[in-house]
């Protein structure tokens, strides 16, 4: 039996089992994409230490890390998870089971996408789904930003700083901004809204993104192509809150995970970190993740030592190192 398992394998989960190992305690991580979302960052430029490192190679770094503290990588997913009296059990879709006294959901935030010709071949090419990160990738260029609401507001305005030109591509009516960034908008000279119309491909040389067709909403036969060097894709995402529900997690409206402040779910035993979490807590950062993986790892230390079960700590010491 383990004292915890991690499920989710992102900058937040990576970052709970480092300081697990620290802390001795007996604990595996599961998660299919080691990494998670950040393996999807061409350049990430505001993460402390590092002026310039790809997404992949600081999850290299990070899972380097974890292994050399001790910690096991499972590359499965978690189909389900039962609580029992002494604890959990998290099932896998490899058939495998593990029993733990205590849990950290860091399952993360899945980017929502377009679903469109041209998307997957151009990620990282010219897709995105993080203005924050990519400030050298859209210097003196043409972007477009795909979404109507804050999150796309808030990056266009973002965008304009250093980008040339910057489209909002959205099929309604009318963006459903705050005030603020509606008026941002509209005083900005490099932002252009285009409103009613649809993505319906991302175009490319084969290298890199050239530009996105658009259709009318009202008129299907209205096709026409937006050069574009850049296209940022802000049409939300889907917390990873599923295996929870079933278990009585509380969320919130938007179906994030309502914490407290050591990150304690509403089941005793179950804590959460990283973009899961309510956005009191997240802001959808690596740096941000970090620190809340830390957090929850140093709340679940505190939560198993005043249980003062010895019989749950298999082989741990429960002590810092």
């Amino acid at each position: 039996m383990y004292d915890l398992v991690i499920i989710g394998a992102g900058p937040a989960g990576l970052t709970a089992s480092v300081y697990t190992s620290c802390f001795k305690l007996n604990h595996v991580i599961i998660g299919a994409l080691p990494g998670g979302q950040m393996t999807y960052a061409p350049d990430i430029l505001n993460y402390p230490g590092f002026e310039e490192i790809t997404g992949p190679e600081l999850t290299s770094r990070m899972v380097a890390q974890v292994k050399k503290r001790g910690g096991e990588l499972i590359p499965s997913s978690v189909t389900r998870i039962e609580k029992e009296e002494d604890g959990f059990v998290v099932f896998t879709d490899n058939q495998q089971s593990y029993k733990s006294a205590a849990i950290i959901l860091a399952t993360g935030v899945e980017r929502r996408r377009l679903g469109i010709p041209g998307e997957m071949e151009y990620t990282g090419k010219g897709v995105q789904y993080c203005a924050t990160c990519e400030r050298f990738a859209y210097e003196n260029k043409i972007v477009a930003v795909i979404g109507g609401a804050n999150a796309a507001a808030q990056s266009a305005v973002q965008l304009s700083h250093a980008a040339a030109k910057v489209f909002i591509l959205y099929r309604g009516d009318a963006l459903r901004a705050d005030p603020i960034w509606l008026s941002a908008i509209e005083k900005n000279p490099r932002i252009e809204v285009v409103t009613r119309v649809q993505p319906t491909e991302i175009v490319g040389d084969g290298v890199k993104v050239t530009g996105v067709k658009i259709r009318s909403i009202q008129n299907e036969t209205d096709v026409r192509e937006i050069p574009v060097e850049q296209i940022f894709v802000e049409i939300g995402g889907v917390p990873g809150t599923a295996l929870l529900l079933p278990l009585g997690v509380r969320v919130d409206q938007g179906g994030y995970i309502a914490v407290g402040e050591t990150l304690a779910t509403s089941v005793e035993g179950i804590f959460a970190a990283g973009d899961v979490l309510s956005h009191k807590y997240s802001i959808e950062q690596i740096s941000s993740a970090v620190g809340l993986g830390a957090r929850a790892a140093v709340s679940v230390f505190t939560y198993l030592k005043q249980q003062k079960a010895p019989n749950l700590w298999g082989t741990s010491q429960i002590k810092r190192s």
